[in-house]
């Protein structure tokens, strides 16, 4: 996984084995157009600040809070995500 380090990996696919609850909630993400845009929109502006030299994470910070009004708005389809990913 992208940007993921493999012991958090590892904790994800774990979870998603024993949870397949959530791979079926996963999966509906990718049929959300608006959801989809967003994480596009996302992934490629948190790519060009990288190439502009910003370090990844402080560069994920400053365009996340930038589109924290969309994320909440879709917070209850985005919940199992991030859920899945502060475990």
């Amino acid at each position: 996984m992208k940007g993921v380090s493999s012991d958090q990996a590892e904790k994800i696919a774990k979870q998603l084995e024993e949870n397949p609850e959530i791979a079926e909630s996963l999966k509906a993400l990718e049929n959300n157009k608006e959801v989809k845009e967003l994480f596009e929109k996302i992934t490629k502006e948190i790519e060009e600040k990288k190439k502009g030299g910003l370090d990844e994470q402080y560069a994920a910070i400053l365009i996340i809070n930038k589109y924290k009004t969309e994320m909440i708005k879709h917070r209850k389809v985005l919940g199992p995500l991030m859920n899945l990913m502060q475990k």
